[in-house]
C-alpha cells in the first residue's frame, strides 16, 4: 500500500491539491481543489481508468429540490495514515449555504489486502433547527455505472448485451463488477444492507445499481448535527478476473456467519436428503380407501423409478384443518390407527432408509397457546413415534421454542418452506425448500442459477414447482441439475394428480447417481455460479472442493444449437474431461499455447454436466 505522507492537518493552500491511495491492483485519486472529485479509478497493472467522463464529483447535495454549488466547499482536514492494523485516507470538509451548515467526511479504508471501503458520512446544521428535504447523487458512481464493462449484481455478459440470469432470495447483496478490458482485473462494488437499516442507505443504493436508470437515482437522507454514514461502498479486487470476485466477497460474507450447526456430526444426514416425496396423505397415491390403509409400501417402490426417497413429508392436516376446534395435533388421533399408524410408517420408511418428516402449521397456533406449548406436543409426537423432522409450513425461520428439542434429539432436523433471508434464520434453519410459484398455476419456471446455494453450499435445497405439468416440469428437473439441488417429488397436489413422466423420472434418478457420486464437489465450498463462458448464449456453474476435480453445469438458454468453446480451465497439468449428464455433447480439450479450454455442442434449452479432473 502506497500513501501520500501526510498526516491530521489543516489543509495549506495549493493550486493543486488531492490524496491518493494505492493497493496491489487499484489506484484512487482524490481530487480537492475546488471540489472533491475522482481524478482515477484506475487498474494499476493495465493503467485503465474505469472514470474517463468529465464529472466525476464524489458527491451533489441536492436541497429542496436545488443542488448546492460544490465549488463552495471547505476542506477543514486531510488524513493519510497506516499501521500494521490498517491504512485510511480521509478529507474533512464543511459547506455553507445559505444559513445550513452540512459538514462531511469521505473516508478510504484498508484492513485486508483485497477489500477496500469507500465510506462518505454527513451531518447539518439546519437554520432554526427545522429540517429540509436533502437528497444526495454520486456522479462518479452513475460514470462506473455506465461503464461498457460494468455488471449488473447476478448478470451475465451476452455478446454486448447483459442479461439477469440468477434469483436472489435472501438478505446479503452480491457486488456489481467493473473489468478492465484485460478482463483480468475486476473490482466488484458492494453496499452492505446492515442492521439495523437505518444506519445508512446501502439498502436503496444496492437496489438502485442493481437495475435500469441509476442515473436518476436520488438518495433522499435524513442528516442530524453528528456525522453518520450516508453509504459504505465496499470494494473486492481481483486480479484474477470475475469469479474471484465472488470468492472474495463470499469468503467475507460467510465470516459473519455462525455456522457451526451444519457440521455437527448426528445432523449432517440432511445434506444427502437428494429427494424428498410429499405425501399428501388422504390423496389416492398414499391412502387406499376400500382398506382404510396407507400404501407407504407402494410409494417408497415407486419411488424407485427416481432413484429412490430420502425423505417423505406426511401431510395430512391440511385442507381439513380449520373445519371444527381440532388442532393439528388433534387431527393426528382421525388417523386409522390413531399414533401407530404414524409409528408403523416411519418404522417401514427407516427399514428403508427413509427419513419421516411431519409439517407444522404456525397459521394453527390459537390465542390461547404459545410456541413453547407446540415445543412440548412436538417433543411429546417424537417419542412416540421416532420421526426424523418438522417441515415448517410456510415459514423461513425456526422458532427460539423449537431449538431445545435439538439438544434432546440431536439428529433431528427442521426444513422448511421458505428459504431463509436473515443471518439468525440462516445459522439456525439447516434446510428448506427453493419453490417456484406460489397458488398461481400459470408461474414460468426459469433456468438461472441460484445464488444463495452457492453462498451456502451446505444448507441443501430441495427445488419444488407443485404447479407446473409437461414443460415445466421439465424445466424443474433442468433447473435442478444446472445448481445441482435436489428435488421435492409432489405429484398429488391435494387431490390433483401431476405426475412425472416416465422420461422425466429417469432423469431424475440419473441426477440423483450423480449428486450422492459427487457430493463433495457438488456442495464443495469453492464453488461459483455465472462463471465466465466462452460463446455466447450460455450459462455455467462451477462446483468445486479443494481437491482436483471440479463439475461444470452449461445451459444453453437460446433457441438454436450452440457449437464451440464453453469455459477455460487455468492449469498447467493434463485434463481429463467427460460428460456425466444430459444430451450426449462432444465434448473435447482444445490447447493453446497460454489456455485450455472445453469445447462441445449443447443442444437447444439443454443442460449438461461435466466432470473435469486434473490428472
Amino acid at each position: 500500500m502506497v500513501f501520500d505522507v501526510c498526516m491530521m492537518r489543516k489543509v495549506k493552500n495549493s493550486k493543486y491539491k488531492v490524496i491518493n491511495f494505492s493497493s496491489q491492483d487499484l489506484f484512487l485519486s482524490l481530487n480537492y481543489t475546488k471540489k472533491i472529485s475522482f481524478d482515477k479509478f484506475e487498474a494499476l497493472k493495465s493503467n485503465f481508468n474505469f472514470l474517463n467522463r468529465k464529472n466525476n464529483d464524489l458527491l451533489k447535495i441536492k436541497l429542496e429540490n436545488k443542488f448546492i454549488p460544490n465549488n463552495e466547499i471547505k476542506i477543514e482536514k486531510v488524513l493519510n495514515q497506516t499501521d500494521n492494523k490498517y491504512k485510511v485516507a480521509s478529507i474533512d470538509f464543511s459547506q455553507h449555504f445559505k444559513k445550513d451548515i452540512f459538514k462531511g467526511r469521505i473516508s478510504i479504508l484498508q484492513k485486508k489486502a483485497n477489500i477496500i471501503d469507500l465510506i462518505v458520512q454527513l451531518a447539518v446544521k439546519w437554520e432554526n433547527r427545522i429540517p429540509k428535504k436533502t437528497l444526495v447523487t454520486f456522479p462518479f458512481l452513475i460514470n462506473l455505472y455506465n461503464h461498457k464493462n460494468f455488471l449488473k449484481p447476478g448478470h451475465i455478459f451476452d455478446g454486448k448485451e447483459t442479461i439477469k440470469k440468477n434469483t436472489w432470495n435472501f438478505h446479503e447483496y452480491p457486488p456489481s463488477i467493473l473489468t478492465d478490458n484485460s478482463s483480468n482485473f475486476a473490482v466488484g462494488l458492494e453496499f452492505f444492507d446492515q442492521f439495523p437499516w437505518q444506519s445508512n442507505y446501502n439498502l436503496g443504493m444496492h437496489e438502485a445499481i442493481s437495475k435500469e436508470g441509476f442515473e436518476k437515482y436520488e438518495a433522499e437522507v435524513q442528516l442530524t448535527e453528528e456525522l453518520s454514514d450516508v453509504v459504505v461502498m465496499r470494494l473486492y479486487l481481483s486480479s484474477e478476473g470475475r469469479d474471484k470476485v465472488f470468492k472474495h466477497w463470499k469468503e467475507n460474507t460467510r465470516n459473519r456467519y455462525d455456522l457451526r450447526k451444519y457440521f455437527k456430526p448426528k445432523q449432517r444426514w440432511i445434506q444427502k436428503n437428494y429427494l424428498q416425496h410429499f405425501t399428501f396423505a388422504y390423496g389416492k397415491e398414499a391412502f387406499e380407501y376400500k382398506n382404510t390403509k396407507f400404501k407407504i409400501n407402494k410409494i417408497i417402490k415407486e419411488g424407485k423409478e427416481f432413484g429412490g426417497y430420502d425423505s417423505i413429508i406426511f401431510w395430512h392436516q391440511y385442507p381439513r384443518l380449520g373445519l371444527d376446534k381440532t388442532n393439528q395435533w388433534e387431527l393426528y388421533r382421525y388417523l386409522p390407527e390413531d399414533y401407530k399408524s404414524i409409528k408403523k410408517i416411519v418404522d417401514e420408511c427407516h427399514v428403508n432408509n427413509i427419513k419421516f418428516f411431519i409439517p407444522f402449521k404456525p397459521w394453527d397456533v390459537r390465542s390461547n397457546e404459545s410456541l413453547d406449548k407446540h415445543a412440548q406436543s412436538l417433543e411429546k409426537f417424537i417419542h412416540k413415534t421416532n420421526i426424523d423432522g418438522f417441515f415448517l409450513d410456510t415459514m423461513s425461520a425456526l422458532p427460539e421454542s423449537f431449538l431445545s428439542i435439538q439438544k434432546k434429539y440431536p439428529s433431528f432436523e427442521f426444513c422448511s418452506e421458505g428459504t431463509p433471508k436473515e443471518q439468525r434464520q440462516i445459522e439456525q434453519l439447516t434446510s428448506s425448500w427453493d419453490q417456484i410459484g406460489d397458488i398461481r398455476r400459470n408461474y414460468k419456471v426459469e433456468v438461472e442459477a441460484n445464488m444463495f446455494r452457492f453462498v451456502f453450499p451446505e444448507h441443501p435445497l430441495n427445488l419444488v414447482s407443485r404447479w407446473s405439468v409437461g414443460s415445466d416440469k421439465d424445466s424443474i428437473i433442468k433447473r435442478a441439475a444446472f445448481n445441482g439441488t435436489g428435488l421435492v417429488i409432489w405429484q398429488d397436489v391435494f387431490g390433483c394428480w401431476l405426475p412425472f413422466s416416465k422420461k422425466q423420472k429417469q432423469l431424475i434418478k440419473q441426477l440423483k447417481k450423480i449428486l450422492v457420486k459427487f457430493h463433495d464437489l457438488f456442495f464443495g465450498n469453492n464453488s461459483i455460479p455465472l462463471i465466465d463462458t466462452l460463446s455466447n448464449g450460455i450459462i455455467c456453474n462451477q462446483f468445486a472442493n479443494n481437491n482436483n476435480q471440479r463439475i461444470y453445469s452449461i445451459y444453453n438458454f437460446t433457441s438454436k444449437k450452440i457449437n464451440g468453446p464453453l469455459f477455460n480451465i487455468d492449469s498447467d497439468v493434463d485434463i481429463k474431461v467427460q460428460q456425466i449428464y444430459g444430451k450426449l455433447s462432444s465434448i473435447k480439450i482444445q490447447k493453446t499455447k497460454k489456455t485450455k479450454s472445453v469445447c462441445g455442442t449443447i443442444e437447444s434449452n439443454e443442460v449438461i454436466l461435466i466432470h473435469v479432473k486434473l490428472q
